[in-house]
């Protein structure tokens, strides 16, 4: 187990160097790197808080009792 996890820092600790690395290059790379991290977070953040809501009403319906609503057949 601890070599998973010494191999997972320094995989990541190596990722991060690179792409600095690549960043440093030019600005317009730095930029578009810059840029697709940005739109990469936001729609993760979309997606995670959506998902987040979603199990947060199912378990809600369930701890409630309530019974589903009727679909239409």
């Amino acid at each position: 187990m601890v070599e998973i996890q010494t191999g997972f820092e320094q995989n990541t600790i190596g990722a991060i160097e690179q792409f600095a690395e690549i960043a440093s290059v030019d600005p317009l790379v730095g930029a578009m790197l810059l840029s697709g991290a940005i739109l990469t977070g936001f729609a993760v953040a979309v997606f995670g808080v959506a998902t987040l809501g979603a199990v947060a009403a199912s378990i809600k319906r369930g701890l409630s009792g309530a019974e589903e609503p009727n679909q239409p057949a």
